[in-house]
């Protein structure tokens, strides 16, 4: 479940909707939900009024990684405390240069990948320490773009091999110390799969670069809209989870998607072995946060 600001008045009555949301879940049978919300800093806060009090540039112009640690435990404990137990963030792009949608928003660390990568770890780390989940977006990297991908079509981004390998390092840095998950983005990238395929429905980029490459096993999910893919959102849906996508984000309703997975399983576009990964995947995060 993705909650925004709309969602939440107060303390109190945010308690009263996730407490609701994870009855509901008990009484179906199911193991608790991870409820996410985008707690970045700066312009992406959907608690304005709690942590992060710094955005992602004031916490690296410190120079100091521990004040980015106590902003993600700050982060996290206020999450917790509300019943929210997933981050969708840190924001973990390196832009390739000042017109970059990603840092005219001030959403990025910084423009040099190694701050970048040490800052969204500590980060990271801290929301971890406090029982919730970070979410590093958004793979491989959007700093060469320069419009948003939330408002546009199929974005195919050709960043240089350079650029390339620098967007990877918050990722590398990240990921061996146990990141819990990786959002994918909605954009292309030929030089990864020539089909210019956007990353969340690439099994190129997913297997053989965020699993393969960088040996991630933590749980991966979709940017939002799909839509953004160039496909419909239930096409786009069914492609996401082909390609090893491991939760499909919906911003809004999605009618058939679930009846359009259950028919690509019985057809075998959607494999059980890659299907089964992704739910171990997912109970196994459940599992580290005390929901399953």
């Amino acid at each position: 479940m993705i909650l925004f600001q709309s969602n939440l008045a107060s303390r109190r009555q945010t308690l009263a909707l996730t407490g609701s949301l994870q009855r509901a879940a008990r009484e179906g049978g199911n193991p608790k939900l991870l409820i996410a919300v985008d707690q970045e800093g700066g312009e992406v806060k959907r608690i304005p009024s709690g942590p992060p009090t710094l955005s992602p540039p004031q916490m690296a112009a410190t120079n100091n990684v521990g004040v980015a640690a106590g902003q993600g435990r700050a982060t996290g404990r206020l999450l917790r405390n509300r019943g929210i137990n997933m981050d969708l963030a840190p924001v973990s792009d390196v832009p390739t240069f000042r017109g970059a949608f990603i840092w005219r928003q001030g959403r990025a660390f910084s423009l040099h990948a190694d701050k970048t990568a040490r800052f969204a770890t500590a980060f990271a780390l801290g929301v971890q320490a406090r029982g919730v989940a970070a979410t590093a977006k958004h793979f491989p990297g959007l700093g060469s773009a320069s419009t948003d991908t939330d408002y546009t079509k199929l974005q195919e981004l050709t960043p240089s091999a350079a650029q390339r390998a620098a967007a990877l390092k918050p990722y590398e840095r990240m990921i061996p110390r146990g990141l819990d998950a990786v959002m994918l983005t909605v954009a292309g990238f030929p030089a990864y799969d020539h089909t210019g395929t956007a990353a969340a429905l690439s099994r190129p980029i997913i297997q053989n670069v965020l699993r393969g490459r960088l040996s991630f096993r933590g749980v991966t999910i979709t940017d939002a809209p799909l839509s953004s893919t160039g496909h419909d959102e239930r096409t786009a849906g069914v492609l996401a989870a082909s390609a090893g996508s491991d939760i499909l984000l919906f911003t809004d309703s999605a009618p058939g998607e679930l009846t359009a997975l259950k028919a690509a399983l019985r057809s075998g576009r959607l494999s059980r072995a890659d299907a089964a990964s992704s739910y171990r995947r997912i109970l196994a995060l459940k599992r580290k946060l005390g929901l399953a």
